[in-house]
């Protein structure tokens, strides 16, 4: 089960990450490699994820990242962890940015301050993040809420074409 779970994530993460070539000079780059992961989470194709589905990926992709199998997620582990858009940050010259928005997520998700996320821990942070992407309260997200509220996409979004300052 752990074999195949692992599998899964990194199946996915590929298909999310090699399924596009990446280059830092399309626009909206970042926006369609959040679409492409949205895709991977709508298994059923219908315009929506719900929490099951989104809770389910979230167990996948925790025991992808806990690369040393210990049921704790280190700094390191998730800095190291392919989200498919550190090409875009390299390319833009803000690698230092993308992994500051890392270790803010990170931050907020090591909800102990004891510098390693728990299991408990990544399944409440994103059932919070569930929530706060879902704008219209009906319980499902869709690709829209996904990719505009997900604070994961939205971090390393920012981090990697950040809003001008007016």
């Amino acid at each position: 089960m752990l074999a195949t779970r692992k599998i899964l994530a990194c199946s996915l993460t590929a298909l999310i990450v090699l399924g596009t070539p990446v280059t830092a000079q399309e626009e909206n780059e970042g926006r369609r490699l959040a679409q492409m992961a949205f895709a991977s989470l709508d298994r059923a194709d219908r315009g929506f994820i719900d929490q099951g589905e989104f809770s389910n990926f979230g167990s996948d992709v925790f025991v992808s990242m806990d690369s040393d199998q210990d049921n704790r997620l280190s700094l390191g582990e998730f800095l190291s962890w392919d989200y498919g858009m550190e090409p875009l940050a390299r390319e833009a010259g803000r690698e230092d940015a993308y992994e500051t928005a890392l270790r803010v997520v990170f931050a907020f998700w090591d909800r102990d301050g004891d510098g390693a996320i728990s299991p408990r821990e990544h399944r409440l942070s994103l059932g919070a993040d569930f929530q706060r992407a879902d704008a219209d309260n009906d319980a499902v997200l869709t690709e829209d809420e996904f990719t505009s509220g997900f604070s994961v996409m939205v971090a390393l979004r920012a981090a990697i074409n950040p809003a001008p300052v007016e």
